[in-house]
């Protein structure tokens, strides 16, 4: 709540009930100095006023007062109802914003807290070593993608590899909220990717992952500059794209720029701390699955025409369809059925 709401309610509210109550108080003393107080008889046993007392001044005072409380009510009620809708935004807003900063915190790294470190200095760092998760670890800062750090272990091969986390800041143009939640609550089997969800065995609440979901909102960049994350995420195609062209736009984020999804065996370094020599290498895994050396030709080309389309909904394959199938969403940026079929005919040929 704004200074401004809380002096308002303040002089709205207090200040009129301070002028009650001192004229309460003032009307109490008056009485207290009555000859029947001064001699002790109770106000219910002393003499009532005459009618001429009751029915003059007073009472066309009572009258007046009640007649000027009853307007200034008539005109209190519309007066402050009339701003409701816009206070009501302001506070939608405020829960929002403040959605969003304790979601940036979720989001980011811990800082780290010394041993002797002082209360004043733990008071300020308090909600960021509580809530951080460390999700830019792996995300990048701004969302733009990176290697999971730790370095993550391939559950087949036994082997440490560098997976590639997928960048956060354009992914609600490849996928809708129901998706992305469902992906922080539950993780991603097979990757380094951790459940988060409470009720799925992680740390973070309802709540935390809501907050999360608004922060990652706040970070989503335009098609234009997409192509400042990580090798193979950009948006930008022309209506002539080639099925190459297209593919290294839209596939290649999760498949890798050639199709070796999980098959990779260029070494990269993968960071397993703050030492430049803790940089040993090892091969770079994508999440998605291989397409080249003829994996993919165990789908026919039916089922890999339906699925580039349609997508596989919770097994984190988006669709690319202007009209998928029914109950699966548009997604925001759809390819042609020219295009899904240049791209069907590139990833045949991997």
């Amino acid at each position: 709540m704004e200074t401004g709401d809380v002096l308002l309610i303040a002089a709205l509210v207090l200040l009129p009930a301070a002028i009650l109550w001192a004229v309460f108080l003032a009307r109490t003393g008056r009485m207290r100095r009555s000859p029947a107080a001064m001699l002790g008889i109770p106000a219910a046993l002393r003499p009532g006023q005459p009618d001429d007392v009751l029915e003059g001044s007073r009472l066309e005072r009572l009258l007046a007062a009640g007649f000027v409380a009853t307007l200034a009510t008539a005109l209190f009620i519309p007066l402050y109802w009339l701003p409701e809708r816009q206070r009501q935004e302001a506070f939608t807003e405020r829960f929002s914003h403040e959605a969003v900063e304790r979601g940036e915190l979720i989001y980011n790294v811990a800082p780290r807290l010394e041993e002797d470190a002082d209360p004043l200095e733990f008071k300020e760092l308090e909600h960021a070593v509580a809530l951080g998760m460390g999700c830019a670890n792996c995300h990048g800062g701004d969302g733009g993608g990176g290697v999971a750090n730790p370095p993550g272990r391939d559950p087949v091969t036994g082997k440490v590899v560098a997976w590639v986390a997928p960048p956060l800041n354009t992914v609600f143009q490849r996928w809708d909220e129901e998706v992305v939640r469902f992906t922080i609550e539950r993780g991603r089997p097979g990757t380094p990717m951790p459940t988060w969800g409470q009720e799925y065995g992680g740390p973070m609440t309802t709540q935390m992952v809501d907050d999360v979901i608004a922060y990652i909102r706040s970070l989503q960049v335009t098609q234009r500059d997409a192509s400042g994350n990580i090798a193979g995420e950009n948006y930008e195609l022309d209506e002539g794209a080639s099925g190459q062209e297209i593919f290294e736009a839209r596939c290649a984020v999760c498949h890798g720029p050639d199709g070796e999804g999980k098959e990779n065996t260029r070494p990269v370094a993968i960071p397993v701390g703050n030492d430049p020599e803790d940089f040993p290498r090892g091969p770079v895994y994508y999440p998605g699955l291989a397409l080249w050396r003829g994996d993919i030709e165990h789908l026919q080309p039916n089922m890999h025409l339906y699925t580039i389309r349609n997508g596989r909904r919770f097994a984190f394959m988006p669709p690319f369809a202007e009209a998928p199938s029914q109950g699966i969403p548009v997604p925001p940026h759809p390819l042609t059925d020219e295009q899904i079929e240049a791209v069907l005919e590139y990833e045949r040929t991997l």
